[in-house]
């Protein structure tokens, strides 16, 4: 007998999510702040999946890609 749930066996297992190759940083004022990642394509193809979460007011537009650093990617969105 299995000692699970219902609702927890009729729940498929997600697989992990992949942690973004790079973070979306923009300058705004004297600082940066995030505004988003970039992932990797799941097909393998040469290119990137971009997820911008936010845009800051009184922005330019321009941002940079940049590796995170270990403890940057807790607040990063998932793909």
């Amino acid at each position: 007998m299995s000692t699970q749930s219902i609702s927890e066996r009729a729940r498929p297992k997600r697989a992990e999510r992949p942690k973004p190759e790079y973070l979306a940083r923009a300058k705004v004022g004297n600082g940066w702040v995030n505004i988003g990642a970039a992932w990797n394509l799941r097909s393998g193809e040469d290119g990137f999946s971009l997820k911008l979460t936010t845009i800051p007011l009184n922005w330019d537009g321009r941002f940079v890609l940049l590796r995170p650093l270990e403890d940057d990617t807790a607040d990063m969105p998932q793909e």
